[in-house]
Parts: C-alpha cells; structure tokens; sequence
C-alpha cells in the first residue's frame, strides 16, 4: 500500500458536514427574509415621514407591531410544536409578503399603514419561532447547536447589508417603489422556502394543534424580571430604529444612514466570540455592566450626531451593548426557570422584547415630536441607565443566591 493511500483523508470543516442541500436552501431563503425584515424596520417611518404624517402618530403606528407580536407570541410556540413546521412557515413568510406589499401602498395611501404593521407582528413573530425549529428537522440532533450558530449569521449579514441597499433604492426610485423591490425579495425567499424537503405533522393524542396552548406553557413568573430589563433595552433598541432615518433626513440631510446597521453588525460580529467568553468565565454582571454603558453611549452619541462618522460611531457602541445584553438577558431567563420550563422561559423573555418595542416606538414619538431628536435620543438613555442599575443588583443576588446552593 501506497504512502499516499495510507494517509488520513483530509477532514472536512464541520460547516461541511452539515450543508446539506436542506440547510443551504434554508439559510439562503432566511437571510434574504431578514434582508426584507431589516429593511422595513429601518425605513417605514422616513417613508411615513416623506409622505407627510406626523411624528406621534408615526410612533403610534409602529407600536402596533409590539402589541400584535404581544398578543400571538404566547401561542405561536405551541402551534408550531404540535403543527407542520414546513406549512406553517410558509404560510408565516407568505404573511410578511404582503405585509411588505402593503407598505409600499402605504407610501401613496396612509390607511394601509396599521393593518401592515399588524400582519408584519404577526408574520414575525410565527417566522422568528418556526425558523429554529425547521432548522432541526433537517440536521442531526448531534449537530444542531454547530447548524444554530452558522445559520444565525443569516441575521447579522442581513443587518449589514439590507439597510445601505433600501436607503439608496428609496432616494433613487422613491420609498413606493423600494418596498415593490423589497416585495419582490420577500418572494424569493418564499420561493426558496417551497423548495425545501417536507416536514412531518406530529403525532398529537387526540385534538388539533391548538389544543396544547396552556397558561403554564406561556408565561414563567420566575423571569418577570429579565422580562422587565428587556423591556427597557429591547424597547430603546427599537424606539432609536424607528426614529433614526427620519431624524436624519429631516435634520442632517443623510438620505441614507444605513452604515449605522452595518456597523452595529460587525461590532457584533467580532464582539460576540469575547462577550460568550466574558459570559462564561466571569458571570452575567460582569458581561451586562460594560454592555449596558456602552449602549448608553451609543445613545449619547446619536443624540450629539452631525455627519455620518457619528452614526458609525453610535453602531458600533450600540452593537458592542446589545451582543453583549440579549445573550446575558435570555440565559438568566432560562437559569430562572426549572428545567421542564424552559420554553416558558423564553418566551417570556421575548415577550419582554415584544412590549419594550411597542412602548418605546409610541412614547418615543411623542417624545421627538415635543422636545425634538435629539432629546428623544438622550431621554432613552433613561431607561438605559436604569436597566443596567437593576440588573446589576439583580444579577449580584442571584449570582450570590446560586453559590449558596452550589
């Protein structure tokens, strides 16, 4: 036997052992999905703006979007476990389709703006739920945690490159326009979701997929208060994503900010690595203190802008604070909970998302439309500041509660 037939086989990178053609077509149709979603969360109110409504009634009508992911994040777990992941993804991504198309009607006629922001909440919160759990039917249980943290990627490259794209569509062709385009995208990536392989329906011991949807299943009171930090920085995450644009074009004349996105998201790219490593070596509140101030920055640095280069700045401030608090908020949430509840865990952590984001898109427009941008943007820092007070003496009890028990 030959040297060179008795050498080891060159080992494949773990990426591709588990592309298979299920998770390629998957993770192309999700990035292309985020790519829509980022888009419209980032331009709807410069559009609203353009178009002539007021600020307050902006804010108002972007809360609606929290208050329906609010209402139907409970259920949509629950319906998805007991439902056809497949099916009802596609159904879910075909929602948000026409959400999109409903924006761009938005842009000449107004009274269609509530009812895309309902469909788009609802649209989400089904897609953001059935994505994961789509994912594990189509690799081994063995190597899901490897496809999870791959396929979230999707994510931040649609948070890169979705935003910079929109903003030069819609000073080039107008906003109409530039949600047809984003309407066409959204397609794709329903398209590309057909093309994958079925998924089976459970098998359920008597009633339909509803059946399984139970208060205990829903809600985990022992997470009420990571639910209530989140609210505060999740909430100011998406008050300063609905205002942003228009204080740009309004104030500053930048058409196009989408380099703040861009930026967050590799901020985060390159800061996720060090802030899990931060997190497992030296605790939730070593991790959340620094990312908390960091975020306040960020704001203070939005609140002061006057080019672009500031906007960058504010990303990367921004990015560095929330990589570094969601993953301390959603595995305190999770720590909180026995081990049998865990899916309560995390859904209520989401919902904490949920309400922080429709309170902060209506008070913050009443907040910009009284006092201004820029005051708006320094009021966040508000809850900021507070969030990150809280959960610092909330992450010292129970950090000192779990070493008595150790």
């Amino acid at each position: 036997m030959s040297e060179a037939t008795t050498k080891a086989a060159p080992k494949k990178s773990k990426f591709f052992e588990i592309a298979n053609r299920n998770f390629i077509m998957l993770f192309i149709a999700y990035t292309i999905i985020c790519v829509a979603h980022s888009m419209t969360q980032a331009t709807t109110s410069a559009g609203w703006k353009v178009v002539g409504l007021d600020m307050t009634v902006i804010g108002l009508i972007s809360s609606v979007m929290g208050w329906a992911a609010f209402i139907i994040r409970p259920f949509s777990a629950p319906i998805v476990d007991r439902g056809n992941k497949k099916k009802i993804y596609l159904a879910a991504v075909a929602l948000f389709t026409v959400a999109i198309f409903m924006y761009a009607q938005s842009m000449t006629n107004t009274a269609w703006a509530v009812p895309a922001k309902i469909i788009h909440g609802i649209a989400w919160t089904f897609i953001s739920t059935v994505t994961a759990v789509t994912l594990s039917e189509y690799v081994s249980r063995e190597d899901y945690g490897t496809a999870l943290g791959f396929f979230m990627v999707s994510q931040m490259i649609a948070s890169a490159i979705s935003q910079p794209i929109a903003f030069e569509l819609a000073s080039r062709f107008g906003y109409h326009t530039m949600f047809l385009i984003f309407t066409g995208v959204a397609a794709v990536g329903l398209a590309l979701v057909c093309l994958t392989a079925p998924t089976k329906t459970p098998e359920r011991k008597g009633g339909s997929m509803f059946s399984g949807i139970k208060l205990n299943n829903l809600f985990a009171k022992e997470a009420v208060m990571p639910m209530l930090i989140n609210v505060a920085y999740q909430g100011t995450r998406s008050g300063i994503t609905v205002f942003m644009a228009a204080f740009a074009l309004e104030e500053l004349g930048l058409a196009n900010i989408g380099l703040f996105a861009t930026f967050a998201s590799f901020t985060g790219w390159v800061a996720r690595p060090f802030l899990g490593s931060l997190l497992d070596k030296k605790g939730a509140k070593i991790t959340l203190i620094p990312a908390g101030i960091s975020f306040a920055l960020g704001l203070l640095s939005l609140a002061l802008a006057q080019n672009l280069a500031m906007f960058c700045v504010a990303g990367i401030l921004i990015g560095f604070g929330q990589n570094g608090i969601s993953p301390v908020l959603m595995a305190i949430s999770m720590r909180t909970v026995p081990e049998d509840r865990k899916a309560a865990g995390n859904s209520t952590n989401y919902l904490g998302m949920d309400i922080g984001s429709a309170i902060a898109s209506a008070a913050g427009g009443f907040m910009v439309s009284t006092f201004g941008y820029r005051m708006g943007f320094a009021a966040f820092m508000v809850p900021v500041v507070l969030a990150t007070v809280v959960a610092a003496w909330y992450l010292g009890k129970l950090e000192a509660k779990e070493k008595k028990t150790a």
